[in-house]
């Protein structure tokens, strides 16, 4: 194990960047647990940002109760030794204000670039909804600095 400093929010906007894909897990209003996979992107602020249908269970799980956990895993190969992970807990809501609505899409096509090669896709893209979950909490999870090591913040 080791005793090197560790900057929480650093560490966990590189773990992001290296992945693409989240569980995401919300509530029904009868307290039943539901996860789904998204494809996300972030920014600086590590919100994280993906599309969806108004129609999907978890769309409609956030707009009677924003709060949300997410998760993401570095999966290089199946040794325990090098599981890295992400777990955070946030409030999403859907993106209302335009700017904010195209900042999102800009971020999201150039992750994805598929969505800008294909007009019918990314118009399909574009009549969906976007959400930012905002964080509240984050805990890294490495095991390349010793098996179960994990470090995290209380966001405001």
């Amino acid at each position: 194990m080791t005793d090197e400093p560790i900057n929480i929010l650093h560490e966990a906007a590189s773990l992001l960047a290296e992945c693409r894909t989240a569980s995401l897990a919300t509530v029904y209003v009868d307290g039943r647990p539901h996860a789904a996979n998204i494809q996300y992107v972030h920014d600086d602020q590590l919100n994280i940002y993906f599309v969806s249908s108004e129609d999907a269970a978890h769309s409609r799980h956030i707009t009677k109760n924003s709060t949300v956990a997410l998760t993401v895993y570095h999966h290089d190969d199946q040794d325990p030794a090098s599981i890295r992970g992400l777990q955070m807990h946030g409030q999403a809501q859907p993106i209302t204000d335009q700017a904010e609505r195209t900042d999102a899409l800009t971020l999201y096509a150039a992750r994805f670039p598929f969505i800008t090669e294909d007009p019918a896709l990314r118009a399909a893209v574009e009549q969906q909804t976007f959400y930012r979950i905002t964080p509240t909490w984050l805990r890294l999870i490495d095991n390349r600095r010793g098996f179960g090591w994990k470090a995290e913040i209380e966001l405001g």
